[in-house]
């Protein structure tokens, strides 16, 4: 059981399981511009399919190393076993929407365990992994937003119909133009482009209060 924990909490383990969430990024992209999901509908699948037994693989040897009372008292581990719990929602029937969008959500996992390489790898800068985490919760929710806008809106609106358009439909959303263009459409487009407001200004406020340690020891 020590050898197991030791494998479990080594950087080397961690970095697999960020790589293949990153590689899922990359999936998950690829299966939200059309022309790449008639090429790689199979392969895809098949890459979601294994990515999620190797994640409740990894989350149940955490949980067991924990040990479990251990393990839960994070709040990280909590926010992980939570993510891919519910990524395990049947894909089928009035279901399907909900796993896409949940299968999105446990990209945020990349946040989660790269706080914990960063944590061993930058012990005492503090404040630049702050900055670096931000700066990635930044990246990932815009990714996210966009994502989630296709599988929400994609199937009746041109402007959502793929990565590429969502994409920009998110970032024309902070022009005059495209804020009013959302306020216009209303109903659900409306909550979800002042979701997409709320979490990204939360976040650059977060990434601004990150810095002001370091800008204040800069400062002559």
């Amino acid at each position: 059981m020590q050898r197991l924990r030791q494998l479990v909490e080594s950087n080397n383990f961690r970095g697999l399981i960020l790589f293949l969430i990153v590689f899922n990024a990359f999936a998950l992209g690829l299966e939200a511009t059309p022309d790449a999901l008639d090429k790689y509908e199979t392969v895809l699948g098949w890459v979601f399919l294994v990515s999620q037994v190797v994640f409740v693989v990894e989350i149940a040897l955490r949980v067991l190393v924990g040990p479990p009372r251990e393990f839960f008292r994070d709040s990280w581990n909590r926010f992980d076993f939570v993510v891919v719990a519910l990524s395990l929602a049947p894909a089928v029937g009035d279901f399907a929407l909900i796993a896409r969008i949940l299968r999105v959500l446990r990209l945020l996992r990349i946040v989660s365990v790269s706080e914990v390489l960063l944590g061993s790898l930058l012990r005492q800068d503090a404040g630049l992994q702050a900055t670096l985490l931000a700066t990635l919760l930044v990246l990932i929710s815009g990714y996210i937003f966009a994502l989630s806008g296709f599988h929400l809106f994609g199937d009746a609106m041109p402007a959502w119909g793929s990565l590429a358009s969502s994409t920009a439909t998110l970032a024309g959303s902070f022009t005059p133009v495209g804020f009013m263009a959302a306020i216009n459409h209303g109903g659900a487009i409306l909550v979800f482009h002042v979701a997409f407001y709320v979490v990204v200004l939360s976040t650059v406020a977060n990434l601004i209060l990150s810095l002001m340690p370091s800008l204040r020891r800069t400062a002559p």
